[in-house]
């Protein structure tokens, strides 16, 4: 896998991030050897963790965790057998050898994203729209007073942008909405799930994609991050977050060393947003390779 055919040497320019997208692989004959050449790459702890987790988990896990091995030896420069990771307090993971690049990795049911950047921390969140047990419980956890309060003055409106029907569209759509957005921080805060979902304040709107503005953060200044929303398709709703740049996101397909790439050759954007802060003029195209299937999973992220 060659860092001048994806054309990323060195690492994401100043003021931007990429975000490659993983999906899990179809059912079929090649996918246990796909998921088997993935889990070929990890390390031996991340095997070990690999058999203990459930079956329904595995592929995605395998992939996802390889795409992040695979895409930080392309932008490191280095083959992916010398890629090693340092866990921080809270389990984010940082570049052995290469404290300037920085990652994240998150993945939901059928679907991962990996982030890198080279401006600060950085942090992705991608999360699968679904029916929700109990999402009055889920906003008190989640929003601030001063969110919930926005809210109720003029939350969100229209359809449930892919809901199963029944669904409570427009609520369900802003709480997920919102999730991603805050766990893209905290994550490149680096407290991730462990962090307080309510000390991040933001007002996203109805939007899918583009800049959103970041009202208050845990321990810094707001006007300092880029924080965006990332269209991964109608199902998801997607954020990243940097400390100190991000103006820019670049999304690309899947790396060809996980055997999930798209069908063409070179790197695969399919999002990108102007530099000009809180104002977007996004322009969009979907992925061009296979669509995610959504089985059964688990969040996870760093």
């Amino acid at each position: 896998m060659s860092a001048v055919r994806y054309g990323v040497t060195g690492g994401p320019p100043p003021g931007e991030v990429h975000v490659w997208v993983v999906p899990e692989p179809p059912p079929g004959p090649r996918r246990e050897a796909l998921v088997n050449r993935c889990a070929g790459l990890l390390s031996p702890e991340e095997r070990r963790r690999w058999g203990r987790i459930v079956p329904g988990s595995r592929a995605l896990y395998a992939c996802s965790h390889a795409a992040l091995r695979a895409v930080t030896a392309l932008y490191g420069g280095r083959p992916v057998s010398q890629v090693t990771f340092v866990a921080g307090k809270f389990g984010k993971p940082y570049v052995s050898g290469d404290p300037g690049l920085r990652i994240s990795l998150s993945h939901t049911e059928g679907l991962a994203l990996v982030a890198v950047s080279r401006d600060g921390p950085v942090g992705v969140d991608v999360e699968r729209v679904r029916p929700l047990r109990d999402p009055a419980g889920l906003r008190r956890q989640m929003l601030s007073p001063w969110e919930a309060a926005g809210w109720a003055e003029g939350g969100p409106r229209g359809g449930g942008g892919g809901l199963p029907d029944g669904t409570a569209g427009a609520l369900h759509d802003g709480l997920f909405t919102r999730w991603a957005c805050k766990e893209a921080v905290l994550k490149a805060l680096g407290s991730g799930l462990a962090g307080d979902l309510t000390a991040v304040w933001v007002a996203p709107g109805e939007r899918r994609v583009g800049p959103v503005r970041l009202h208050r953060v845990p321990g810094g200044a707001s006007r300092a991050w880029g924080l965006q929303l990332i269209d991964v398709g109608p199902e998801f709703r997607a954020a990243v977050a940097v400390a100190g740049g991000g103006e820019v996101v670049r999304v690309l397909g899947a790396p060809r060393v996980t055997g999930l790439a798209h069908t063409s050759a070179g790197p695969h954007p399919v999002a990108a947003t102007t530099s000009a802060p809180h104002r977007p003029t996004p322009t969009t195209r979907r992925p061009t390779g296979p669509a995610p299937l959504i089985p059964a999973g688990s969040h996870a992220g760093a």
